[in-house]
């Protein structure tokens, strides 16, 4: 899959704002899910989802720019929980989250019980639509990421808050993987294992 290794992120949270569940404004997974059915590869994933998510991932002293693809879920908690504390779409993996069964399971659970998720495909962003001021934090291309991940047989962990509501989630960022692409597959229901 070369160096196109996209990783599917998901969330938890509680959202602020609930969405109607018939809702169908453009962008909606509810529109998205019917074109997503047919994709068999990421790239006609990455053609046919909507890019909700434009910013970067932050690990140690790395970081990542980043497109976020809602494949399945709420777009509200984008707006909600995902910028850093200086309102930057800027997210820091604090953790990792072992790929072992009984953790799977539990990240299963979560989106199963959870009044609000979403699931993304993440792909490589632009490093023009990022910036930060940080001289110690160097921009690195989101396959060392991927590959960092894929050594450590782990997801990223990112703890997300939003001051003024106090909502919070958690954000997974699995590489490319059996789960993560069960993940995908919920939507994108064609989808290949290339």
């Amino acid at each position: 899959s070369g160096s196109r290794e996209p990783g599917a992120d998901r969330s938890r949270s509680r959202s602020p704002r609930r969405r109607s569940p018939d809702s169908d404004s453009d962008g909606s997974p509810r529109r998205n899910s019917g074109m997503l059915a047919s994709a068999r590869t990421l790239p006609e994933v990455v053609r046919k989802a909507t890019t909700m998510w434009n910013g970067a991932l932050i690990l140690k002293n790395s970081l990542f720019p980043t497109k976020f693809h809602l494949t399945d879920g709420d777009s509200e908690i984008i707006d909600s929980l995902m910028k850093d504390e200086d309102g930057k779409n800027q997210l820091r993996i604090t953790q990792r989250l072992r790929l072992d069964q009984p953790k799977l399971d539990d990240v299963q659970k979560r989106i199963a019980t959870s009044s609000s998720h979403a699931i993304f495909l993440g792909v490589a962003g632009s490093t023009t639509a990022v910036t930060n001021e940080d001289t110690s934090i160097q921009t690195r291309p989101m396959r060392n990421l991927v590959s960092y991940l894929k050594q450590k047989e782990a997801a990223g962990v990112i703890s997300l808050l939003n001051k003024e509501t106090e909502a919070t989630g958690v954000l997974y960022s699995f590489p490319p993987c059996e789960f993560s692409t069960e993940l995908l597959k919920r939507t994108c229901h064609n989808l290949t294992e290339d």
